[in-house]
């Protein structure tokens, strides 16, 4: 029971610590325009400055394996579009607040200090913001996958309009509503005005995002500006190819659905069911049987 408290606790650690984690530095146009910023609790304050001295201390260590996680942490920060601008360093500083606060969960309610129990304990509480990067990557790719078709339908419409497809990745991106997909364009795009070509500004793209739905399109237009074929054509047969892609994968969700819904079936609603339906029949037994 002890053990089941810590872990509980320790979540709880790890939701408070994320709350109170510094966000990235953003653009205030209520600042801008000379209106008062809200006031800051003190105790953000506090938890901000503490946060920012550890990931201080954290950005000190050079060794070999920590910059090759730095690395390698960029790349899935960058999959995820890293909502909350976190640095490399900072996750890492997560990843050990975490760890530390499940370590003193361990102390506090089962005031064991058994090396087995100590490194199952820092191993969870390192492992779930490993876990929440991983959720927010498969979220913002599935994202990409479902509105993929209908963007490449937009920039497809609006090139046979007239347009070339920068323009109609702009003006797609500025009509559609802020998704995972668009705001990888709209990146696009930016390096596109900073001077950087239309092919380098889609490996980027690829590089960073790493759906394999994306890529395959970003790797078929980079083709076909190689080869100077025309891109319209090319829009067309790829968002009816990623369209089947999304049916399909509709589909395997729907068969996957029953095998999900089994286990509480068994262990939560069956139960129940059988509580209610011989839960008295039981009662009237040990009372006195049925005679």
């Amino acid at each position: 029971m002890a053990f089941i408290i810590s872990l509980l606790v320790g979540g709880v650690i790890y939701i408070l610590v994320l709350n109170f984690w510094p966000k990235g530095e953003v653009v205030d146009l209520r600042r801008r325009f000379g209106e008062k910023k809200e006031a800051v609790r003190p105790l953000t304050k506090i938890s901000n400055s503490i946060i920012e001295m550890i990931v201080r201390q954290v950005s000190k260590i050079n060794w070999d394996w920590i910059v090759v996680q730095r690395e390698a942490i960029k790349k899935q920060l960058d999959m995820a579009g890293n909502p909350v601008n976190i640095t490399p360093d900072g996750f890492i500083a997560f990843t050990l607040i975490c760890a530390l606060g499940f370590l003193m969960m361990e102390f506090m309610f089962l005031k064991k200090t058994d090396l087995l129990i100590v490194i199952a304990f820092l191993f969870i509480g390192g492992l779930f913001p490993k876990i929440f990067l991983n959720d927010l990557i498969k979220k913002r790719h599935h994202s990409i996958v479902r509105t993929l078709p209908d963007v490449l339908d937009l920039i497809t419409l609006s090139m046979e309009a007239g347009i070339d497809f920068t323009a109609a990745v702009s003006k797609v991106t500025s009509k559609m509503e802020k998704t995972p997909l668009v705001e990888e364009l709209t990146i696009m795009q930016q390096g596109i005005r900073l001077g950087q070509s239309r092919m380098n500004s889609m490996k980027d793209m690829i590089a960073r995002v790493q759906e394999p739905n994306l890529s395959t399109v970003a790797t078929a237009l980079i083709q076909a500006e190689q080869l100077g074929s025309s891109l319209g054509p090319v829009l067309r047969v790829q968002s009816e190819q990623m369209r089947i892609k999304r049916f399909q994968l509709a589909e395997k969700l729907a068969q996957q659905a029953p095998i999900k819904m089994l286990f509480p079936l068994v262990f939560f609603i069956l139960p129940s069911i059988f509580m209610m339906l011989f839960g008295p029949i039981l009662l009237q037994y040990l009372r006195g049987g049925f005679g």
